[in-house]
C-alpha cells in the first residue's frame, strides 16, 4: 500500500501540517512530533475500507 497524505491540525499550536500515514497501520496509535512546535502528538489510524482513505485522529500526548 502507498502512504496517504493527511492534513493534521496540531492540538498544541493549532498549525496545520501534512503527515504521511501508512493505511496498513489501521487500528494502531503512534506518537509523532508536530513539524512546527515539536510537541508530541498521538495519532490514531482508523480504516475506512479499501475504497476510502484512512481517518487520522490526533490528540495531545497527555490527554
Amino acid at each position: 500500500m502507498e502512504l496517504e497524505e493527511h492534513l493534521i491540525e496540531c492540538p498544541y499550536c493549532a498549525e496545520v501540517f501534512t503527515a504521511l500515514v501508512d493505511p496498513a497501520n489501521a487500528g494502531d496509535q503512534y506518537i509523532e512530533d508536530c513539524e512546527i512546535c515539536c510537541q508530541p502528538i498521538v495519532f490514531w489510524v482508523s480504516d475506512n475500507g479499501a475504497q476510502a482513505p484512512c481517518t487520522i485522529n490526533a490528540r495531545r500526548e497527555n490527554e
